[in-house]
């Protein structure tokens, strides 16, 4: 399972709104910073040199 699913399910059974709310805000944390990570599929591949004609 994810870690934002289980944040998700976290919040969603929180009673208490300020933990709901910082469980959110971890939850746009960690995708927020998934998406600024660089990918590691990219580091693996290699540039090809285009031939000149």
């Amino acid at each position: 399972m994810k870690p934002t699913s289980l944040i998700g399910i976290a919040s969603a059974l929180a009673n208490n709104r300020k933990i709901k709310l910082a469980l959110v805000g971890m939850q746009f944390a960690y995708l927020g910073y998934k998406l600024l990570q660089p990918k590691e599929s990219e580091k693996g591949k290699k540039k090809r040199k285009k031939l000149k004609r």
